[in-house]
């Protein structure tokens, strides 16, 4: 089969690829609205549907113009932005009355990033790419009601998360390859049958590959972009309040929690641990990484939109909801960071401070509407400053290197 010649040449993230990621995780700020009544578990639930879809959309351009380099279509690129533009509008109706046109747009991007690729090209580590099953339930819930709708967009995500996260890329490049030598022998019989030429030897596919680097630069641009609108929520809710001492201690507890998300995901976690891949990372780390990312991006952007929502209830009752949106997107975020820094530094590393910062979370959450927004605040910020400095006194003590800016 067929590689792509690998290139030493340095990419970097052009202009219309930063352009695609603001309007994509805009788009992701816009699922706030779906939180400010203090979230029941069904709206939380379309929360997260929406931010799955939002982010499945946003990866498979991402890695439609990894993959394409010099080549990408910029007329697709941007095409498949306006597609995202209509599914931000569309948040604010959903579930009610714009519901099918966010479905609708979202079948249309993903059949529009899917068309790109070339007859005979497999992106083998990105198999949603032309593996499109997830997309059919979506089609169907245009003509069901809610929420069975929502049932089915949750039933399509499933299938795209097992797909993009399940399938062995070599398998599956060996098992395309099996099928289209297979189709190729029976076109040949039926020609030979009807007495015309054949067409000259099957064809091959061309594996495509993505590029780990260009690849981590994105993710982590994806993220800052993902912090920066956790930023604008927070400075939006404080400028609509009353300057009090408790809105300063807010938005200023806000803006260093933040600043250590910043530091855990930016320089001691995940991006440089993808930054730092080489070009040999094995397909199934790659899935790995897409798998990671999906699921520490949402963390983040979840913990982000509930800063925003505290710093809404400055004073009074504190909505059971909106606790747990800050308080359980903290714990999310401390699952994902110790997960994904098992395979290298152990289990027991989990007890350092992903374990005991994601209890506390939890408790905070549920403490929430007895402790209030200003407590509720500084006890998150000081979780995510006490592993911020556990990790500076651990790469202090080996050596490590941070991520480069």
């Amino acid at each position: 089969m067929a590689h792509p010649e690998p290139t030493t040449a340095e990419r970097r993230a052009s202009w219309t690829e930063l352009f695609f990621d603001l309007v994509a995780v805009a788009g992701i700020g816009q699922l706030t609205h779906l939180l400010h009544r203090g979230p029941s578990w069904g709206e939380f639930g379309l929360y997260v549907l929406l931010y799955l879809a939002f982010w499945v959309v946003w990866a498979c351009v991402t890695v439609y113009s990894n993959v394409a380099g010099d080549q990408a279509r910029t007329a697709l690129v941007f095409g498949c932005m306006f597609g995202l533009g209509v599914m931000m509008a569309a948040v604010a109706g959903v579930p009610d009355e714009h519901a099918n046109a966010f479905a609708a747009m979202y079948v249309v991007v993903r059949i529009a990033s899917s068309s790109a690729w070339g007859r005979g090209q497999l992106v083998v580590d990105w198999p949603i790419a032309q593996m499109g099953p997830g997309i059919l339930p979506w089609i169907v819930s245009l003509w069901v009601p809610a929420p069975w709708k929502f049932v089915l967009w949750g039933v399509g995500l499933a299938i795209d998360l097992w797909i993009m996260f399940a399938v062995d890329a070599e398998s599956y490049l060996t098992e395309a390859q099996r099928r289209m030598t297979a189709r190729l022998r029976r076109d040949r019989r039926g020609r030979d049958r009807r007495g015309r030429a054949a067409r000259g030897p099957a064809t091959r596919l061309t594996a495509l590959r993505a590029d780990p680097a260009h690849l981590g630069e994105r993710l982590g641009q994806y993220l800052i972009i993902v912090l920066g609108e956790g930023v604008i929520s927070v400075i939006a809710a404080v400028s609509a309040e009353e300057w009090t001492v408790a809105v300063g201690v807010i938005g200023a507890g806000a803006f260093l929690s933040l600043i250590a998300l910043w530091a855990l995901t930016l320089n001691y976690g995940f991006v440089p641990r993808m930054m730092s891949a080489a070009p040999s990372t094995t397909d199934l780390s790659r899935h790995r990484v897409m798998a990671d990312h999906c699921a520490l991006s949402g963390a983040v952007a979840t913990v982000a939109a509930g800063l925003g929502l505290v710093a809404a209830h400055p004073s009074g009752h504190l909505p059971a909801g909106v606790g747990w949106v800050l308080g359980g997107g903290a714990a999310a975020f401390f699952l994902v960071c110790g997960m994904g820094g098992v395979p290298s530094a152990g289990a027991r590393w989990l007890l350092r401070w992903p374990l005991p910062c994601l209890v506390l979370a939890l408790v905070l959450g549920w403490a929430a509407p007895h402790l209030g927004a200003v407590w509720l605040v500084l006890g998150v910020m000081v979780l995510l400053g006490a592993a911020v400095l556990s990790e500076v006194v651990r790469v202090r003590g080996t050596g490590e290197r941070t991520a480069a800016p």
